[in-house]
């Protein structure tokens, strides 16, 4: 019995000398299980019904070898859009010279590049994009929001969920979720034990936060300004360790490809219509690990025709407001960040709807924050000039 025993304990003791490496095999058999189906580019670009506009999938906030937190290379980021069917991709690298300089722009195989930066504000962190020039650093956001507008770019807030800098004017708009903020309000426990025996996308899974005081701020300001404009933050890096100097890295810019996109309504892919469509807000944001959020759509519909998400429209009785999701989720539209309607389906629909700023949010069957959309507002008089994209074919879809 006594040789038992000891012989018992040795075991365990070997076992528990060995515990780095055993969770290092348990990570490799949950890493090298399948994440998710590659993106489809048979299917892209998707027509916008009822209008010229084409729906255009994308990522926003994106590091190279530029930043000093990130070795990745713009070969790696080039075959992560294609894995991920992307059509266009904002680099935004924290601000040296040689990231201004030297960043990728133009078309990098079937994806178009967009060159940025990331900059730290005393009000909080700040997007740029696209830039010619370096901005100057340690000046205020709305300094910065000036210099970089005199370039011809635009700005967002970045990592709003510990900004200052809401009420600042010149921001096109918002980072409503980012994976790395994601990250930091994931359970460790829970991210420890998903990469350990889940594969790797349920840890994925577990960094698509939606902060419920963000978009209070968000709905906020959309009552002062509207559009304003959401934009997903990937944050892509490419150099997150599960298990610090053991190894386990996850978050490679395939996987955070695949995992959130934001997709403009613009009707061609090029810097110009871009940028001319996120400044109208016409955006949605999806967490694709969900399900692929191409496809979503939310309008206005009147008499005159389909009005697209960041339109302005005048309230009638023949307004109505639809939403569609690619696959049955739980649909909900805000008015002013109030819940007006909700139902699960596929499909939603608001006949003469109020006066007020309207989006639309849907989760998962299983719960899961999923699509995001830019606002649509409503309103009371014809005295107020309307900001739309009318269609020249047939209302709704």
């Amino acid at each position: 019995m006594a040789t038992t025993y000891h012989t018992s304990m040795l075991t365990l003791r070997a076992l528990s000398a060995a515990w780095p490496l055993w969770l290092c095999v348990l990570a490799s058999c949950s890493a090298v299980t399948s994440m998710y189906a590659r993106g489809d580019r048979a299917t892209a670009p998707r027509r916008v019904s009822g209008t010229t506009l084409f729906d255009w999938k994308g990522i926003i906030h994106c590091h190279s070898h530029l930043s000093h937190d990130s070795t990745g290379s713009i070969e790696d980021i080039s075959a992560a859009c294609s894995a991920a069917a992307i059509d266009f991709l904002v680099m935004t690298d924290h601000q040296t010279d040689a990231s201004v300089r030297d960043g990728a722009c133009g078309r990098i195989g079937d994806t178009l590049f967009l060159v940025g930066a990331e900059i730290r504000t005393p009000q909080g962190t700040v997007i740029a994009f696209p830039l010619t020039q370096p901005l100057r650093r340690w000046q205020s956001a709305a300094a910065l929001v000036a210099e970089a507008e005199r370039q011809g770019g635009l700005s967002f807030l970045c990592h709003a969920e510990r900004t200052t800098a809401w009420d600042i004017e010149g921001f096109t708009g918002v980072e409503i979720v980012n994976l790395h903020a994601g990250a930091v309000a994931a359970s460790k426990v829970g991210m420890l034990l998903s990469g350990l025996f889940l594969p790797l996308r349920a840890i994925m899974q577990l960094v698509c936060h939606r902060e419920a005081e963000l978009f209070r701020q968000w709905d906020r300001r959309l009552a002062q300004r509207h559009p304003f404009t959401p934009v997903g933050g990937n944050d892509a890096h490419a150099n997150v360790r599960v298990f610090g100097p053991l190894g386990g890295t996850i978050g490679n810019y395939r996987e955070v490809f695949l995992t959130l996109s934001t997709h403009i309504l613009a009707e061609r892919l090029d810097e110009s219509s871009l940028l001319q469509a996120l400044a109208a807000g016409r955006t949605y944001v999806a967490f694709d690990i969900f399900g692929e959020g191409a496809g979503f759509d939310f309008r206005a519909v009147d008499d005159g025709g389909v009005h697209v998400v960041g339109s302005t429209v005048q309230a009638s009785p023949a307004l109505r407001l639809m939403a569609h999701s690619p696959k049955p989720g739980r649909i909900r539209v805000l008015l002013d960040g109030a819940i007006a309607s909700e139902r699960e389906s596929a499909d939603i629909e608001l006949c003469n709807p109020s006066p007020g700023v309207y989006r639309v949010e849907v989760r998962s069957m299983a719960g899961a924050p999923w699509l995001f959309s830019s606002s649509i507002r409503v309103i009371a008089s014809s005295n107020v000039s309307l900001s739309s994209e009318r269609s020249t074919g047939p209302s709704g879809r």
